[in-house]
């Protein structure tokens, strides 16, 4: 049990070190967080299918917010489900 209350905070950690306001990432820091995180690189396409259907919609922005940020790492469907942290 120990273990996922860690794993959660390296993930919060993430999430707070690239959110400039520390409630959700727009598209320019959740291209960084992979790029320098999870050495991830892709095409504007694929970004924008990615803040289309994990991104909610704040002052007509799409970000990605924290709680759909963690879902993105849960199996079978998550963005992130092959990374470990």
């Amino acid at each position: 049990m120990k273990s996922k209350t860690l794993k959660k905070s390296k993930k919060q950690k993430l999430f707070v070190k690239y959110s400039k306001n520390n409630e959700y990432l727009v598209e320019k820091e959740i291209v960084s967080l992979m790029k320098k995180e999870f050495k991830l690189s892709y095409n504007k396409h694929i970004i924008k299918s990615l803040m289309n259907i994990w991104g909610t919609k704040i002052n007509n922005k799409l970000v990605i917010t924290f709680d759909s940020y963690l879902k993105m790492f849960q199996k079978p469907d998550g963005f992130f489900r092959n990374i470990k942290i």
